[in-house]
């Protein structure tokens, strides 16, 4: 290929309506950097997008709400609009090119089948569109397949509800049979009422914040902290190095402190292989 990165228009999305699954599918071969969607009609925003789900083989390997995935966005510091929503598996906010693009969804490695479902509610004719911005199979000098090439950004959520102020320990998979590399934690809590939170591997604290040292510590890095959502970066200065690898953890506790009763969901960014989470 002469060109180091193509943009095509994607296949066609079916059953575009007000209230309902809207579906395609993705012509797979070449690495997905990233899925713009358009918005467009009467009325379809991201907020009427209740659920996005990118599915590999049949299985979510992206998952969240167009309000989810567009507060992270804006937490990496992309530019966001109204008619635009990024599903992004390349991360422009890393150092170097390995960071940058380490996950990138190489869908020449055991992908037979990559398809797409949104999730409309509440919209007034809409339409929707899509665009992929693609590079070639991962590969080395010699052609042979890059080493990173069967690892992916994954992005799952997992739901969550406190009844009271105080502390919520909460379990995501972990240890050599199950886990994957974690690059970010976001908390969405509804009423905005998590103050702090501590992360332990082994017995050993490895990260430790309250709200405000946390977003502080955010901002001084060129993040941008949102309302609302409580984020747990273990990139912080764009170096995927420093990672949280579970897989090597012989236990790992996630422990969120809540000023007042609340709920909401935690959608983790992951890199890991295809057949594992």
């Amino acid at each position: 290929m002469s060109v180091g990165k193509t943009t095509r228009k994607a296949l066609p999305f079916s059953n575009v309506v007000a209230t309902g699954q809207a579906t395609n599918r993705i012509t797979i071969g070449k690495t997905l950097n990233n899925l713009q969607l358009q918005l467009g009609g009467t009325a379809l925003t991201k907020a009427m997008i209740s659920m996005f789900r990118l599915k590999a083989n049949a299985k979510t390997i992206f998952e969240g709400s167009g309000t989810q995935i567009d507060l992270i966005n804006a937490y990496r510091g992309l530019t966001t609009a109204a008619q635009f929503l990024d599903i992004p598996f390349e991360d422009l906010s890393g150092l170097d090119q390995l960071d940058r693009f380490i996950g990138a969804l190489d869908t020449s490695r055991g992908i037979a089948d990559l398809t797409t479902e949104v999730d409309i509610a509440g919209a007034t004719a809409p339409t929707l569109g899509a665009r992929l911005h693609e590079a070639a199979p991962q590969r080395q000098a010699d052609g042979s397949p890059s080493p990173f090439a069967g690892l992916m950004c994954k992005q799952l959520r997992y739901g969550f509800a406190v009844s009271a102020a105080g502390q919520l320990p909460l379990n995501f998979p972990f240890g050599p049979q199950s886990g994957a590399v974690i690059k970010r934690v976001h908390v969405f809590n509804t009423g905005g009422f998590m103050t702090g939170a501590t992360v332990k591997e082994d017995g050993l604290i490895i990260h430790e914040s309250t709200k405000a040292q946390n977003e502080y510590e955010q901002i001084r890095n060129k993040r941008v902290p949102q309302a609302n959502m409580y984020t747990i970066d273990f990139v912080l200065d764009g170096n995927v190095r420093n990672a949280f690898d579970t897989r090597r953890a012989q236990s790992v506790e996630w422990l969120f402190d809540f000023s007042a009763a609340d709920s909401g969901f935690v959608v983790i960014e992951y890199l890991d292989l295809l057949g594992n989470l």
